[in-house]
């Protein structure tokens, strides 16, 4: 895990490497709040590039757990999801029909197209077939059904990644801050610090600086 302080070295490491003869420095409060802005970008542009060589290397983020406890609805059952569920990438449950019982595939839907599929015979639920279809709403998964049981479901998905913090300031709260650090690669942490850089650079140093930032994300991908 690359803690904060590193964190916080590097970006004034590199911010201060492309201006000469200055010796910039930023705030804690506002390294924090860069850092897990960025952050939050760099996992969203993550896993949209699907395809790319950066999200199946990010193995790191990606969790598989069985969740039980089922919440029985009308033609539904929910599952609590765990804290740390970020979105999901796929989704098995165990169902059972008259004392048999099979694993069911899921795929999962938007709310919107989750009554045209109950009544179409061709995507409704089915354990014969071995298929259904999920949503997820708020911290619940929610499985359809017809005329079977769901007893558990295994899900993976990609987790969240926690804001870090660093020791030296109060939060707006009154608490103080902690040391907490990010559990990503050290590759990975690199190029959010770049992306952070950038950043910095945009919004409060000289225009010219900014193509030196940019040369560096990119050659950091």
């Amino acid at each position: 895990m690359e803690s904060p302080i590193t964190i916080y070295t590097k970006l004034l490491s590199k911010i201060n490497k492309g201006i000469s003869g200055r010796n910039i420095s930023i705030d804690l409060v506002r390294f924090v709040l860069l850092f897990n802005d960025c952050k939050n970008r760099w996992v969203q542009k993550a896993l949209k590039d699907k395809d790319s060589i950066l999200i199946d290397s990010l193995w790191e983020i990606v969790k598989d757990t069985t969740l039980i406890n089922p919440i029985v609805g009308e033609d539904y059952t929910d599952f609590t999801i765990t804290e740390d569920f970020y979105e999901l990438i796929g989704a098995t449950c165990v169902a059972k029909k008259e004392g048999c019982k099979r694993k069911i595939s899921l795929r999962e839907v938007k709310n919107h197209d989750k009554v045209i599929m109950m009544f179409d015979e061709n995507q409704a639920p089915s354990f014969e077939y071995e298929w259904s279809f999920c949503s997820i709403q708020n911290r619940f998964i929610r499985i359809y059904r017809k005329d079977f049981d769901i007893l558990e479901t295994t899900l993976e998905y990609y987790k969240n990644i926690p804001d870090i913090d660093i020791q030296g300031y109060e939060h707006l709260d009154g608490t103080p801050s902690t040391d907490i650090g990010i559990d990503l690669s050290v590759q990975y942490v690199d190029q959010i610090i770049n992306l952070c850089a950038e950043e910095y650079t945009r919004d409060f140093l000289m225009e010219q600086a900014l193509p030196i930032a940019k040369d560096r994300t990119n050659s950091s991908e």
